[in-house]
């Protein structure tokens, strides 16, 4: 491993800057003497062999054992309460700040057995910004991944660095210029940022992508234009990857001054698939005031929404919650900017032996099937081996109040931790929720999705239609009958559609409803 620090003149140069600045927060932006200066972000750059592969980027929806913050905060302490009820906040302090930053959190109802202090100099607390990017490595290790911080601030370029020693895992690293506002990932091999990853990088567009392929495992580099026309040119101002298969984009009516540019984000996207081959599915939040509510942070099951006393903060909060139903949608204040709010000033730490899992969800049917394929791949970096009684498919559909569960088996096809369960089919017009469970020999026991369920809707058919055939005629009436003379049996999506008064009987009863629609 190769690290170039700073010279000596250049850490004086920029220590006095410091101090011929007011005693306050460095801002998201550069500073004018960082401006002046910028050159300097290239010295300290590191750079290393990358990862081996295969390489795969963590996504923020994933599993995460922890999130990382800096004191002093740049949230309130009721958010680091709050997180702290379910994982571990590490804490980038000052040594002569800690008994400071203990008093504070103590006060606020902080659970303390949940706050690690990674002792050392930091300059700001955009943690999100400078923070360590995570992979899971050829060797099946949680591994950072690190890139130059696009703002010459040496103590949180050494964040990273910092937070693989704290964590005892490997380290990597490219000397790419980026800023971590300005990238996401959907766990798959698919990534985007706006344009501002090339001009800060004085190398051909192609060499940035094939560096993001080498080291993050990335394949699909969604590389756009920022929409915003704002300073800080980051994605986060703007969109978000919910899921594999979900992307959060920000509206504004058509008298907005970026709506043009805003809508020709939205288009390139609509005409881009994901790892699966589909079309994402399209979420939008309005923000006529440039409210920041895409600057969000999903930790788990809960998603985080900075709101900003705005008339439309309550439908950004449905726009979350409609997109990722059976997560908590926690609103959060703070003195939020439209370029900045909670996203740029936490992270989260991925577990670092997570139970992964990866399915792509089933979706809407245009026609009712005998049975509906889930197929998950289920892969225990504990390697402690999965508790196979616990592999599961939970389902229900609409007309049920509670879940039922299938047991999952082996893949017949060749297929390294494949395991698969049948929903059995439904009548039509049914909407079916389900969710995916697995446990490991470790103790993880995880969902997938980490909260909430998937669903899919099965198309409607006519009451009355038990042949299927999208017409109401006396060939429905003979299935009916042939049923009763037992001379024929019917599925139980026919079963359902002739039981015309809904009585759980197929009689007599049921014939003459259906003769009486037929002639009307």
């Amino acid at each position: 491993m190769k690290r170039l620090a700073p010279t000596t003149s250049l850490l004086l140069s920029f220590v006095a800057s410091l101090w011929a600045q007011p005693a306050k927060e460095l801002p998201i932006g550069f500073t004018e003497w960082e401006w002046e200066n910028r050159h300097l972000i290239k010295e300290y750059a590191r750079d290393t062999d990358p990862p081996p592969e295969p390489i795969r980027n963590i996504a923020e929806h994933e599993r995460m054992q922890g999130v990382l913050i800096r004191y002093p905060l740049g949230i309130s302490t009721s958010i680091v309460k709050e997180m702290s009820e379910d994982v571990i906040v590490y804490c980038l302090v000052n040594a002569s700040l800690e008994n400071s930053a203990t008093t504070s959190f103590e006060n606020a109802g902080v659970n303390m057995d949940s706050v690690e202090f990674i002792l050392g100099p930091t300059d700001s607390y955009w943690t999100r910004d400078y923070g360590p990017w995570w992979v899971v490595d050829g060797y099946r290790n949680v591994s950072v991944v690190d890139f130059t911080y696009n703002r010459p601030r040496p103590n949180d370029n050494d964040a990273p660095a910092k937070m693989s020693d704290y964590l005892n895992t490997p380290y990597f690293a490219t000397d790419l210029i980026h800023s971590g506002g300005n990238y996401m990932t959907d766990s798959y091999g698919n990534s985007a940022s706006s344009s501002l990853v090339y001009s800060e990088n004085e190398i051909p567009d192609s060499e940035v992508n094939d560096i993001m392929e080498a080291y993050y495992g990335i394949d699909t580099y969604h590389v756009v234009d920022d929409p915003n026309g704002e300073y800080i040119e980051h994605i986060d101002c703007w969109g978000k990857f919910l899921s594999p298969t979900k992307l959060l984009l920000r509206e504004v009516p058509e008298s907005h001054s970026q709506y043009d540019e805003i809508e020709e984000v939205v288009e390139y996207f609509e005409d881009q698939v994901n790892d699966f081959g589909e079309p994402w599915e399209m979420y939008r939040v309005y923000t006529p005031s440039n409210q920041p509510y895409t600057n969000s942070l999903i930790l788990n099951e809960k998603v985080f929404v900075p709101i900003v006393n705005s008339s439309w903060d309550d439908e950004a909060l449905e726009v979350y919650q409609e997109a990722l139903p059976g997560y908590e949608i926690l609103p959060v204040t703070g003195d939020w900017l439209s370029t900045d709010a909670i996203h740029c000033r936490a992270k989260g730490i991925p577990d670092l032996e997570m139970l992964q899992m990866f399915h792509n969800p089933i979706n809407n049917q245009d026609t009712p099937l005998n049975e509906y394929r889930v197929v998950t791949i289920i892969d225990d970096l504990s390697e402690t081996g999965l508790v196979f009684e616990e592999l599961k498919v939970f389902w229900k559909n609409s007309s049920m109040n509670d879940y039922e569960s299938i047991l999952m088996n082996v893949c017949p096809e060749d297929i390294p931790d494949c395991y698969d369960a049948y929903i059995p089919g439904q009548p039509s017009d049914m909407e079916i929720s389900y969710y995916i469970h697995a446990a490991d020999y470790s103790g993880r026991d995880e969902t997938l999705p980490i909260a909430g369920y998937y669903s899919f809707q099965i198309a409607g058919f006519i009451s009355g239609d038990v042949n299927m055939d999208g017409t109401l005629n006396v060939l429905d009436v003979v299935e009916i009958v042939n049923h009763m003379l037992a001379t024929e049996s019917l599925s139980e999506q026919q079963m359902y559609l002739a039981d015309m008064n809904q009585d759980g009987i197929i009689d007599v009863f049921d014939i003459v409803e259906l003769i009486d629609l037929i002639i009307g």
